[in-house]
């Protein structure tokens, strides 16, 4: 599928690092487990084939891989702002997308950070995964899916409560992702 975006979305998106989409999407969002893409062919398909080529054109890369996927809810919402990195054991993300089924937006935001949550539920927000996210200000169930450079690698985060999930899949802290278990888009 080739994807083409103006000159004025890309424009957009590379001096601010964030853009909004009107894009269908059918599914549901609430299984709070992570990299649900695995489990659910059909998300595993929407999110390769239909937001990978936006995925790579605004990332600027030839190549992407579907890193990660995580409901987060209100139980496992973080309390302060902070990057996407801190909240998952992989690094080399390139690019994120939010999707929340009942956004709502506050009236009062942080100035530091955006809010990782589209203003209407029929949109998807593509970020760079190097902004701050204001999480505080954040009241809605928001999905969010991760894709990574090809050579991203699995770390030990203390901080991610599913730090060890990929050594099910023979995965050691160091280990390049593999398109086995992480897809890439090209």
């Amino acid at each position: 599928m080739k994807t083409t975006l103006t000159a004025q979305q890309t424009a957009f998106y590379t001096k601010n690092g964030y853009i909004e989409f009107e894009i269908p999407h059918p599914f549901p969002f609430d299984h709070k487990e992570r990299d649900q893409f695995r489990d659910q062919p059909k998300l595993q398909d929407f999110l390769l084939r239909k937001i990978g080529p936006l995925a790579l054109v605004l990332a600027g890369k030839k190549r992407l891989r579907l890193a990660c996927d995580q409901l987060i809810a209100q139980e496992n919402r973080p309390k302060k702002a902070g990057l996407l990195k801190g909240l998952f054991s992989i690094q080399g993300f390139a690019l994120a997308i939010a999707i929340s089924k009942n956004p709502i937006i506050p009236a009062k935001k942080s100035p530091l950070g955006i809010l990782p949550i589209p203003y209407t539920a029929e949109n998807i927000l593509f970020f760079r995964p190097d902004l701050i996210l204001d999480w505080p200000h954040v009241s809605s169930d928001v999905y969010i899916a991760l894709f990574a450079l090809p050579d991203a690698v699995y770390i030990h985060n203390p901080h991610d409560p599913a730090t060890n999930l990929l050594k099910q899949f023979g995965y050691n802290f160091g280990d390049r992702l593999k398109n086995e278990f992480h897809p890439q888009i090209i």
